[in-house]
């Protein structure tokens, strides 16, 4: 069995490399987020966030690419035997090519090296995409916050809070 029980179903977009990201990358973490998160419902961070987050001690980032074009990003920040995922978003043009399975395998790998032994994320009730990859990659639930998150209309809608424990 492989050391993380999820893998990418099919090879992604042609030249696909994950590579660490940091300041430098900003601009197209950015570009990926605007793309990807709907503003309708809120979720979308400003550079200010994204670039004071990773800048955390215990935050990292990784950067998605096919060639030199950017499809998606993930940010990571590691507290004692937990990870949490912060956030993961992929080009909705590059989306069904495994770049969130892969960015996800990775944020896993990357918790495990840095000896956790729990991954944690949050994703809104009603992202049937976000909650299919997250089941398919072993998360199960572990809670909800009500009206957590708070749509440019008002609608508030509950977090799910998911878990996997990684392997050694």
């Amino acid at each position: 069995m492989p050391p993380f029980p999820f893998q990418p179903a099919a090879a992604p977009a042609v030249g696909l490399s994950i590579i660490a990201a940091d300041l430098r990358h900003l601009d197209a973490m950015m570009a990926v987020m605007h793309a990807a998160f709907d503003p309708l419902f809120g979720e979308a961070w400003s550079a200010a966030q994204l670039a004071g987050t990773l800048t955390m001690p215990g935050c990292w980032a990784r950067l998605s690419l096919a060639g030199a074009v950017a499809t998606g990003f993930s940010l990571c920040r590691a507290m004692g035997p937990e990870v949490e995922l912060l956030l993961i978003a992929v080009d909705p043009a590059q989306r069904r090519q495994g770049i969130a399975r892969r960015l996800l395998a990775r944020a896993q790998e990357d918790g495990r090296a840095r000896g956790a032994a729990e991954l944690f994320l949050e994703v809104r009730e009603d992202n049937a995409a976000a909650l299919s990859l997250y089941a398919g990659a072993g998360f199960a639930e572990v809670g909800r916050r009500r009206d957590y998150y708070t749509g440019k209309d008002g609608s508030r809608r509950a977090a799910i809070s998911m878990r996997i424990a990684l392997p050694e």
